[in-house]
């Protein structure tokens, strides 16, 4: 109203001025942080991510061509003005999603249909925000889970992962179990789009297509590469992709490295050194080379392998939930290297 009712046009530009670096930039900045985990200062500056700068002042530079708009009574009508400029950041991320990454925008627009037709999950609008979650919370508020910055929820999921699929991977699960598992865990409603960010990271989406929300997803990275073998390749390319696979094991971390390597197995149950020896593609010393280790400790670790979870804890000294973390991080790391 002050802005509004100004005298004259410096003051309402100092009202304008008010406006937007006390009121809309801290609400811009926080929905960037929830919606992208982009960050930028008060100054709206990010020196390692243009994209961040872009869309802060993308959604600075709406908000002023809206309250200039309410001064030329053009119809507009704000009843919440930090409802309002949240909207205006929400739009602005998802536009940018929509063209950064499409395989995203059909996994929300799979996630609303299933959200709308499934009889136990639902979703429902609260305070001008699509919340989701099972249907005994419908018209609830959303849980506090969703206001954490994305590093800790991302860090947080790497345990969910061991927790609730520690016998299975979670992108060979139906979309509507993962969502289901998430809503058990957080144990409160949350926004749509913290479920299709946090969705989409379990199942490692970026760019690729998404044919169905309620089939099992085939990307289960180990029986990708089995499968290769028998989909009618010849055995001189299955040989030069383990090549390529053992090259960037290799050049991992050493516990991501050492997380992959020591639980690997195809569909008949070989493990990596097993596999590496029968193609002759590297010998004993190879191995113990790429692995740092000496080749007594190489050939007592293949009489293990391919170890579950808690073999490869106890061998590597480390918590299970360390190795799923590790383990998840080269499969991730290996599919993106291997993609082309």
């Amino acid at each position: 109203m002050p802005y509004l009712t100004a005298r004259d046009e410096q003051q309402r530009q100092q009202q304008l001025d008010e406006l937007i670096t006390i009121r809309a930039a801290p609400l811009i900045r926080q929905v960037l942080r929830r919606r992208l985990a982009f960050y930028v200062n008060a100054q709206g500056v990010n020196g390692n991510n243009q994209d961040a700068e872009d869309l802060y002042q993308e959604s600075m530079t709406r908000v002023v061509q809206v309250l200039h708009q309410l001064c030329s009574a053009s119809g507009i009508e704000i009843d919440n003005f930090d409802l309002y400029v949240s909207r205006i950041a929400s739009n602005t991320c998802t536009d940018f999603l929509r063209a950064k990454s499409p395989a995203r925008t059909r996994l929300k627009d799979g996630l609303r249909h299933l959200l709308k037709r499934h009889k136990d999950l639902v979703s429902w609008e609260h305070d001008g925000e699509i919340l989701c979650g099972f249907a005994p919370w419908r018209n609830t508020v959303k849980n506090a889970f969703s206001d954490q910055p994305w590093q800790d929820i991302e860090t947080k999921l790497e345990s969910f992962q061991s927790l609730h699929f520690a016998d299975e991977d979670v992108r060979f699960a139906p979309v509507s179990q993962i969502a289901a598992e998430l809503f058990y865990w957080i144990g409160g409603p949350i926004e749509i789009d913290v479920l299709v960010r946090m969705i989409a990271y379990l199942l490692d989406i970026q760019n690729e297509q998404i044919d169905s929300l309620d089939d099992p997803l085939p990307t289960k990275w180990d029986a990708c590469f089995v499968s290769s073998t028998r989909s009618g390749e010849s055995h001189v390319e299955a040989n030069e992709l383990l090549v390529r696979l053992w090259q960037k094991v290799i050049q991992l971390p050493v516990e991501q490295r050492d997380a992959f390597a020591l639980s690997f197995e195809d569909e008949a149950g070989e493990d990596l050194f097993t596999m590496l020896r029968a193609a002759e593609i590297v010998n004993w010393d190879e191995i113990a080379q790429g692995m740092g280790r000496s080749v007594q400790e190489v050939v007592r670790l293949r009489a293990r392998m391919p170890m579950n979870g808690s073999s490869v804890a106890e061998e590597l000294k480390a918590s299970r939930e360390n190795v799923y973390k590790w383990r998840f991080r080269a499969i991730r790391r290996l599919k993106t290297e291997l993609r082309g």
